[in-house]
């Protein structure tokens, strides 16, 4: 027996459990979607700022030549959370060109240095050390950790190995580092890390305006992927934009969905509420019935979203402790109490807004039409329609399909509405996804190297050569060669059809200079030689052309890459294309020895033809240090053709292993084939590369399990909708079938007005997800200049996954009405 009215809800519920069960989907996955936003969000920046902190420390600000004053001032100061002193002990010199420096820090000051133990532990005390590992041969080729080693004349304890990084080994300078609180503050430097809770970017210039500038040395890095930086200041607020136009997204697809789920309630149930409102109940305590619902069904949905936003979470910590990445570096992707909250005051917000639309239109049906279910039934202007086209091609039921979508205009706004939203939400995410992988890091070919053989002297005797290349070649452990050589610099002319706009605004990349009494737009162009095996992995980036190397040396080819990263006199990074440069056009070049001097009147000037067009980078062998100008790789042929030089060597040689595991096999073999030659130096980039690889990776999991949510909501959206459409036109299926149209025309007809449904819901929604998309470009741009492009595999995608899952959403209730008596579905009063 019902006591009360309000009861009526947990007996719908209970009822009505697939119906209560596809809204508490609903909910669910929308919650899901927002807390999997907040989480990933969250994440990619700690990953990105755990990536700088891994590379170059956790202190935000390094002090020299301290005084009591100003050690006192600063490590009492409350926006510092931590601070340490570090000390540079006396060099030793352990050969010609390979120098050891020991450091010695406190305990807090070895939390904020960039170094990891790779084997053993951290030393304690002064008489223990740690040392990187590529440094330990020319200390002691069979030391062990636990041997002692004399350094300075100190006899120390060796009890652990660092991870190598490329700064140290690129300097011939090795780190041994030893513990000590009892440090010369006069003699030692003061690292500091600021507090999270103050402002980064005021406390930097605070901090920084304590001691003479000469004496404060910045850890840009960090500050800026933080936001505290000059650069990043403008770029955080556009990220933010960036950010906003997501949620916003999010939001109101959320609405969407929840919205459908309820509005196919208050339709199955519309004579259910004449029959209540014709016995005395008023509009308010109808609403309070559906309230009611929405609280029980938010009670439930919204808890178990939220948990499998988590779940989710956790899941993806799993993939990455399966790669290894947690063994390489440190991952941090908390549970934010704040985005938990957040997520679900989004979840209630969109749930009771969705209910109450529906529960006013219920509201007002008056009690005999609700009864008679004539509420959804819409008297229509009578207004003809041809189409000639869709009878021509699809019969009766392709001008009937035609007719039918926009007889009912509020039925149409709202299906278009829900298809579109789910495009903008998919093109949105995709286009957010490319723009972001492409203002980061990539995974080239230089992160699979495993060692590089350095040349540190330019001297003749001391080149490398074809005999230390083949010994190196027949090593067991040894895969891939690759030979690397120095930059050389060129001067090119472009003609004015070749200048991007955007570029020639900067006003200090293209420069204009009287040739001959011709004006003529310069450019610096940068060339590198690649071998044989670089130019074969090369053709994986290749974007146009063809790559032959036969046909370089023959033709003074060379090939563009049109990726270019530069920054500009604001420090504005850009990442495009620098000049509109096609294949098969011929350039003129000037060789230019001097790297700061711009001009065609440095000797010859060459023609060169453009064979093919890389999108990316193949190796980081092109350092340009961040300045603009064309990036050309070719053969040593073509090289000396251009330049006049005809003895050519490289200068590093990058080794990619057989097998990773042979890592302490392969620089054993590695250090004896070059043990005669005191100017070569092998550096070790297996650390150092494994933890870019992970970092990136990591990066994109993230991304990746980002639009597989989004892409899962939008479908259920089109689920929905496809489903209320279809309940709300029963009775008008069954009058159709009445009258003569068979199953199979039926089918042909909802399949024809999905079709049209899904192309108008696509075209809004690509129109609407570029605009939105150019917002993002403009919100990222703030931190580096990219090219925007259309998201046209977005659209594509979005438009392709919205008329298929339409079509498979349909096909269920299309079984159901006919398997339903026809006389029945006729008079059915919903």
């Amino acid at each position: 027996m019902i006591s009360s009215y309000r009861e009526l809800t947990v007996k719908y519920i209970r009822v009505n459990k697939k119906r209560s069960v596809l809204t508490i989907v609903g909910i669910i996955l929308s919650v899901a979607l927002i807390s999997c936003i907040g989480f990933f969000i969250n994440g990619i920046q700690e990953t990105e700022i755990e990536n700088v902190k891994e590379n170059y420390g956790e202190f935000h600000i390094m002090y020299k030549n301290l005084n009591d004053d100003l050690f006192s001032k600063i490590t009492s100061n409350p926006k510092v959370s931590r601070s340490g002193l570090v000390e540079n002990d006396e060099v030793e010199q352990l050969s010609k060109n390979v120098k050891l420096i020991p450091m010695v820090a406190t305990n807090k000051a070895l939390e904020l240095i960039p170094y990891r133990i790779k084997k053993g532990r951290m030393p304690k005390n002064k008489n223990e050390v740690a040392v990187q590992n590529w440094i330990l041969p020319y200390v002691n080729k069979n030391i062990r950790i636990g041997d002692k080693i004399n350094i300075n004349g100190k006899h120390l304890k060796l009890v652990g190995i660092l991870d190598d990084t490329m700064l140290e080994q690129g300097d011939n300078a090795g780190v041994m580092l030893s513990v000590s609180n009892n440090i010369d503050m006069k003699k030692a430097s003061l690292l500091v890390e600021i507090s999270k809770k103050t402002n980064l970017k005021s406390t930097v210039e605070e901090l920084k305006g304590m001691a003479d500038k000469n004496n404060v040395t910045l850890n840009s890095d960090l500050i800026d992927v933080e936001g505290g930086g000059r650069v990043n200041g403008n770029a955080i607020l556009g990220l933010y934009s960036t950010f906003a136009v997501i949620i916003g997204i999010v939001v109101i697809a959320t609405i969407a969905v929840i919205y459908n789920s309820f509005q196919i309630s208050m339709v199955e149930r519309i004579r259910q509420f004449g029959l209540l409102r014709a016995v005395g109940m008023t509009p308010k305590q109808l609403r309070k019935i559906v309230f009611k619902e929405a609280t029980i069904l938010a009670a439930i949905g919204i808890p178990i979203g939220l948990m499998i936003g988590v779940i989710a979470l956790q899941i993806i910590l799993v993939v990455f402790r399966l790669i290894g990445a947690y063994s390489i570096i440190n991952i941090k992707i908390p549970i934010s109490p704040f985005i938990l909250i957040v997520s679900s005051l989004v979840g209630i917000t969109s749930v009771y807004l969705s209910a109450m639309l529906p529960t006013i239109f219920a509201g007002r049906v008056s009690p005999l039409i609700s009864i008679n279910s004539r509420g959804l039934i819409v008297r229509e202007k009578l207004k003809k329609r041809r189409s000639f086209v869709f009878k021509k091609i699809f019969k009766f039921e392709g001008e009937l399909a035609a007719k039918n979508i926009k007889r009912n205009k509020k039925r149409y706004r709202i299906t278009v509405f829900s298809i579109v939203i789910s495009v903008v939400l998919f093109v949105t995410f995709k286009s957010f996804m490319d723009m972001y992988l492409n203002v980061s890091d990539k995974n080239n070919e230089s992160k699979n190297i495993n060692f590089s053989i350095y040349n540190s002297r330019t001297d003749e005797k001391d080149e490398i050569n074809d005999k230390i290349v083949d010994n190196i070649g027949k090593l067991d452990s040894v895969g891939t060669i690759y030979r690397k050589y120095v930059n050389f610099n060129f001067t090119s002319k472009i003609n004015s059809t070749q200048e991007i706009q955007s570029i020639k605004n900067l006003h200090n990349i293209y420069i204009s200079k009287d040739n001959k009494g011709k004006e003529s737009n310069l450019i610096p162009a940068y060339v590198n030689i690649y071998d044989d095996n670089s130019l074969e992995v090369a053709k994986k980036y290749l974007k146009t052309g063809n790559i032959n190397i036969n046909q370089l040396d023959k033709g003074n080819g060379v090939i563009l890459i049109e990726r270019n990263i530069f920054t500009n006199k604001n420090k504005k990074y850009h990442n495009e294309p620098i000049a509109n440069i096609k294949v098969g056009d011929e350039l003129e070049v000037n060789y230019n020895p001097a790297k700061d001097k711009i001009s065609m009147e440095s000797g010859p000037i060459k023609k060169v033809k453009i064979m093919a067009i890389l999108k990316d980078d193949p190796f980081d062998y092109i350092s340009n240090k961040n300045k603009p100008g064309l990036k050309f790789i070719t053969t040593r042929e073509v090289v000396k053709n251009l330049t006049g030089i005809n003895d050519i060597s490289p200068n590093q040689l990058d080794i990619e292993l057989k097998n990773v595991k042979d890592e302490e096999k392969a620089k054993g073999q590695l250090e004896d084939v070059i043990r005669e030659n005191s100017s070569l130096q092998l550096y070790n980039l297996l650390d150092e590369n494994r933890k870019s690889k992970s970092a990136i990776l990591m990066i994109q999991i993230l991304i990746y399990g980002f639009v597989v949510v989004v892409s899962l909501i939008g479908s259920v959206n089109i689920v929905n909708t496809t489903t209320t459409n279809i309940i709300l036109r029963k009775k008008e299926f069954g009058s159709l079938k009445a009258i003569g149209l068979t199953q199979k025309g039926l089918r042909k007809m909802i399949i024809l007005e999905g079709l049209l449904y899904g192309i108008i819901g696509t075209i809004y929604g690509s129109i609407i997800s570029c605009i939105l998309s150019y917002i993002m470009y403009r919100g990222i741009g703030g931190a580096r200049q990219i090219s925007w492009q259309v998201p046209w595999m977005g659209i594509f995608i979005a438009g392709s996954a919205a008329l298929i899952i339409g079509y498979l959403s349909v096909l269920a209730p299309l079984s159901r009405i006919n398997k339903e008596n026809l006389i029945d579905v006729i008079r059915e009063d919903y």
